[in-house]
C-alpha cells in the first residue's frame, strides 16, 4: 500500500515537472513556442501557395501558346487548301509560294506543339500529335500530287485527288481545332485552381490570426502583471492581421521571450505581406492576360484594314450557316467579288491609296449587303454569305453590288466581277458552295470582267450562245461559250 502512494506521488511529480502551467515562466516558454510553430507554419504554407501559383500560371501561359499556335496552324491549313483549290482550278504557278509558305507555316507552329508535348512527356498530347501528324503526312503528300498532276497539265486528275482530299482536309482542320479547344479548356482548369490557391491563403491568413489571438489571450493569464501589456500589443497586432492590415507591427519589448516572438510575428507579416502583393500582382497580370487573349481572339475573326470578317470567319461561317439551313430547308445564297486590275491601281496610285480603295469598296459593300454578311476573302477579293437567299435573290444582292461600284459610291473609278451560286440548288456542301462561286467570279473576270457571273447559266449554257451585258446586267449562261 505504501509503496503503490509511493508510486503515484512520484507520478505526480513527473507530470508537474512537465506541464507548462504550473510556473509562469513555463507557461511563457510553452505558448510562446506553440506560437511560433504555428506562425513558421503559415509562412511555410504561404511559400507554398505562392510555388504553386507560380507553377499554374506558367501551365495557363504554356497552354494558352499552345492553343494559339493549334489555331495559327488550323488557319495556314485553310489558307494553303484555298490555295491549292485556286492553284488546281486556274494552273498558275502563281499560287506555289504562297501553298508551300502556308503548308510549311502551319508545319513549323505544329513541331514546336509536338515539342512541347514532348518536353512535357504529357502521352495524351503526344498521340495527339501522332494521330494529326498522319492525316497531315497523307494530306501533304495529296497536295505534292495535285500539284505534280496539275503542272503536267492533266486538270480533271488534279481536281479528283482534290475532291479525295475534302473530307481528310475537313477532319485534320476539326482536330486542329478540338485540340485548341482543350488547351484553352485546361488554361480555365488551371485558372480554377489558382482561385482556389487564393482562397486557401486568405483562409489560412483568418485561421492564423485567430489562432493566435486565443493562444495569446490564454497565455497572458497565466503570466505576471509585467508582461501584461506586451501580451496585450502581441493581441490587439494579431487581431488587426486577422482583418487583413499586413501593415501593423508588434512591438518588440519586454520579456526576452515576448520580444521574440513580436520579431517572428512581424517577419510573418511581412512574409505574408510580400507574398499577399505578389498574388495581387499576379492576379492583375493574369487577368491581363486573359483579357489579351479574349481581345486576340475577337481581332482574330476580323480584317484589320477593312473592319470586315475575314477569311477563317468566313469558312467557319458558311460551314455553320449551310448546317443549319440544311435542318431548316433554307437556301444559302453566296457572292464571291474581285476587284478589277487592282494591281495597276496599286502600281498608279500607290499601295496606301489601293488600301483605301479597298476600304471604300469594304463600306460599299456592308451598306448594300450588311457588315454581318461582308467577308474579305483575300486581298482584293470579297464574299458575301446570304443565308435564307435563293438563286434569284443573291443574284440581285450581286447586280446591286455590281451599280453601286458602277456609280462610284468607292470614290475611284474602279469596276469589279463578281460570281453567284446558291445551296442547295447549285451545291451540296459548304466546299462545294464556295467553289462553285469562285469558278463563276473567275469565268466572270475572263469574260471581261466588269460584271456577274452565274454559276447556274454556266451549267446550262447552250453552244451557239453569244455573250450577252456586262456592268449593269447579270452574265447569263450563253456567254460562257463565248468565253
Amino acid at each position: 500500500m505504501g509503496a503503490h502512494s509511493e508510486e503515484a506521488g512520484t507520478h505526480r511529480g513527473w507530470l508537474a515537472a512537465i506541464n507548462p502551467l504550473n510556473s509562469v515562466r513555463k507557461g511563457l516558454i510553452a505558448g510562446s513556442g506553440l506560437l511560433v510553430l504555428i506562425l513558421i507554419a503559415v509562412v511555410a504554407g504561404s511559400a507554398w501557395m505562392i510555388r504553386e501559383y507560380q507553377a499554374d500560371t506558367a501551365t495557363m501561359q504554356r497552354k494558352a501558346d499552345t492553343a494559339l499556335l493549334l489555331q495559327g496552324a488550323e488557319s495556314h491549313v485553310g489558307t494553303a487548301g484555298l490555295m491549292l483549290q485556286r492553284f488546281a482550278v486556274d494552273g498558275d504557278p502563281v499560287w506555289l509560294p504562297e501553298i508551300v509558305g502556308a503548308a510549311d507555316d502551319a508545319g513549323a507552329n505544329l513541331d514546336i506543339v509536338r515539342a512541347r508535348a514532348r518536353a512535357d512527356n504529357d502521352r495524351a498530347d503526344i498521340a495527339r500529335m501522332q494521330a494529326i501528324d498522319v492525316t497531315g503526312d497523307s494530306l501533304r503528300g495529296n497536295l505534292e500530287q495535285v500539284v505534280a498532276v496539275r503542272i503536267g497539265g492533266d486538270v480533271p486528275a488534279a481536281m479528283l485527288t482534290l475532291d479525295a482530299m475534302v473530307v481528310p482536309f475537313r477532319q485534320f482542320r476539326d482536330d486542329l481545332r478540338a485540340a485548341a479547344d482543350d488547351e484553352l479548356a485546361e488554361v480555365a482548369t488551371v485558372q480554377q485552381d489558382v482561385n482556389r490557391s487564393g482562397d486557401l491563403a486568405f483562409w489560412l491568413l483568418v485561421t492564423s490570426g485567430v489562432i493566435g489571438v486565443t493562444l495569446g489571450a490564454g497565455v497572458s493569464a497565466l503570466i505576471a502583471r509585467s508582461i501584461i501589456r506586451p501580451l496585450s500589443s502581441l493581441e490587439a497586432t494579431a487581431m488587426t492581421a486577422s482583418t487583413g492590415d499586413m501593415s501593423v507591427r508588434a512591438p518588440a519589448q519586454g520579456p526576452r521571450e515576448l520580444a521574440k516572438v513580436g520579431e517572428a510575428m512581424n517577419h510573418m507579416m511581412s512574409t505574408v505581406g510580400e507574398r499577399t502583393e505578389e498574388l495581387r500582382l499576379s492576379n492583375e497580370e493574369l487577368r491581363e492576360r486573359n483579357r489579351q487573349l479574349l481581345e486576340a481572339r475577337a481581332q482574330a475573326a476580323s480584317d484589320p484594314l477593312t473592319g470586315l470578317l475575314n477569311h477563317r470567319k468566313f469558312h467557319q461561317k458558311v460551314r455553320e450557316v449551310v448546317e443549319e439551313e440544311t435542318e431548316s430547308g433554307q437556301p444559302v445564297g453566296l457572292i464571291m467579288l474581285d476587284v478589277d486590275n487592282f494591281k495597276q491601281v496599286n502600281d498608279q496610285l500607290g499601295h496606301l491609296k489601293g488600301d483605301e480603295v479597298l476600304r471604300e469598296l469594304a463600306s460599299t459593300i456592308a451598306e448594300v449587303a450588311g457588315q454581318d454578311h461582308s467577308y474579305r476573302y483575300g486581298g482584293d477579293e470579297f464574299s458575301i454569305l446570304l443565308p435564307g437567299y435563293d438563286h434569284k435573290k443573291t443574284g440581285e444582292m450581286a447586280q446591286r453590288l455590281l451599280e453601286a461600284v458602277t456609280n462610284g459610291k468607292t470614290g475611284e473609278s474602279i469596276t469589279v466581277s463578281l460570281g453567284v451560286a446558291a445551296y442547295p440548288e447549285m451545291a451540296g456542301t459548304a466546299q462545294e458552295l464556295v467553289y462553285r462561286a469562285d469558278m463563276a467570279l473567275n469565268w466572270a473576270k475572263s469574260s471581261g470582267k466588269n460584271q456577274v457571273g452565274d454559276w447556274h447559266s454556266l451549267i446550262s449554257r447552250k453552244p451557239d450562245s453569244e455573250p450577252r451585258t456586262r456592268a449593269t446586267k447579270t452574265t447569263t449562261a450563253d456567254s460562257a461559250v463565248a468565253h
